[in-house]
């Protein structure tokens, strides 16, 4: 029974101790962290390379658990800032629970690391058979395909001018030899023969210069290309004189007849075309193609043309002012007191002399034209004699 006093006395006290005790940390913790308040941590230093978290224990009335959390290592690494929840120690009831509260490990991400995963098969029974490890088949690499050169392969070299232009003596000039195929560059030389005189060959393949003599000159050349391929070529190159108009003068026309001349001309290439390009015939005229003037001409007057003269090749020459001049009809008409002479020429009348006779003098009234009149006077004691010729259905002339 005494023994039964004392155990409920020491519960007794027990439980006013552990009441008072709840109720100090009560006011302590008003007092410290107030209603709803809470501690943050704000920067935390790098934890050790090993952290141990010690057991969690949950004390009651009358009893006492304890739970002892396992052991956990986090790898030696500077933690990033971390905020700590905050942590509330209630009050204890008459049945009151003290919860200590454990700060949770901070979980760090380690630095990525490729890790191959591997997976480990152990026989079934218990032979102590070693544990089989499979790694997993490594990924297939893809390689672009190899490169394809394709080689074409390189057209022949071959000259391409065969015929030269003929060149004129005096006169510059230029032509441009062509070659395809090989690699360029084209690299021209003689190879044989001469150029006319005063031509040269460029390693161009330019044939330039002014010749100085006329003829005809056989010569071959030779082109190279990069690779050092060549190929060959013969040409006839012909040189001609200046194409030059040799008619300075044409025959003198009669009307009514039938006129024929033909113009002349050197160097060149035959055949020659001709034409007018200034002035113009006498009616009934007319130039060919083949320089021939032609025709019947009706009566006139003189005129004059110029004419141009082109060769095979497309070379030009004029011709000076070429005059086209009709035969003179000359009349000779007497009287009493001299002589006159007119020349007829087509419809028109021109004194060409008047001859007194002794004893008398010539006055001219009209010289030509249309009419001409001539008066002879005596120098003593006769009487005046006179000759027209003029124009009325051709030319008609009278004296008295």
């Amino acid at each position: 029974m005494r023994r039964l006093l004392a155990v409920s006395l020491w519960l007794l006290a027990t439980a006013g101790v552990t009441y008072v005790a709840s109720a100090a940390v009560t006011l302590v913790d008003l007092q410290v962290f107030p209603q709803g308040e809470r501690v943050e941590v704000l920067t935390r230093p790098a934890p050790p390379p090993t952290t141990t978290i010690l057991p969690t224990s949950t004390t009651s009335v009358g009893s006492t658990e304890t739970t002892v959390a396992p052991e956990t290592t986090v790898p030696e690494t500077t933690a990033p800032e971390t905020t700590v929840p905050t942590t509330t120690i209630q009050s204890a009831s008459p049945t009151t629970t003290v919860s200590t509260m454990t700060v949770p490990p901070t979980t760090v991400e380690p630095p990525p690391t490729t890790t191959v995963p591997t997976t480990t098969t152990s026989s079934g029974g218990g032979g102590g058979s070693a544990p089989t490890t499979t790694r997993p088949p490594a990924t297939a690499t893809t390689r672009p395909p190899a490169t394809t050169t394709t080689t074409r392969p390189v057209p022949p070299l071959v000259v391409e001018t065969n015929v030269l232009a003929a060149t004129t003596v005096g006169s510059g000039f230029e032509a441009a030899l062509v070659a395809t195929g090989g690699q360029r560059p084209h690299t021209w030389q003689m190879a044989g023969g001469v150029l006319p005189p005063g031509l040269s060959l460029s390693s161009a393949g330019r044939i330039s210069g002014t010749p100085q003599a006329a003829g005809q000159f056989v010569f071959s050349v030779r082109v190279f290309d990069g690779s050092g391929r060549s190929a060959t070529a013969s040409f006839a190159a012909t040189t001609v004189n200046a194409l030059r108009v040799l008619t300075a003068n044409l025959p003198e026309v009669e009307p009514g007849s039938a006129y024929l001349a033909t113009l002349e001309v050197t160097g060149g290439t035959p055949p020659y075309r001709w034409m007018v390009v200034e002035g113009r015939l006498p009616d009934g005229l007319a130039l060919s193609a083949g320089g021939v003037v032609s025709g019947t001409p009706a009566a006139g007057s003189s005129t004059s043309v110029v004419v141009v003269a082109t060769d095979a090749s497309g070379r030009v020459a004029h011709s000076g002012e070429l005059a086209v001049v009709f035969a003179t009809d000359r009349r000779t008409v007497a009287a009493r007191g001299g002589t006159v002479f007119v020349d007829v020429l087509g419809d028109s009348v021109s004194l060409f002399l008047a001859s007194p006779a002794d004893g008398f003098s010539a006055i001219v009234v009209e010289s030509g034209g249309f009419r001409v009149e001539v008066q002879f006077v005596p120098l003593q004691g006769d009487a005046t004699s006179w000759v027209v010729c003029e124009v009325a259905d051709g030319v008609v002339c009278s004296h008295g």
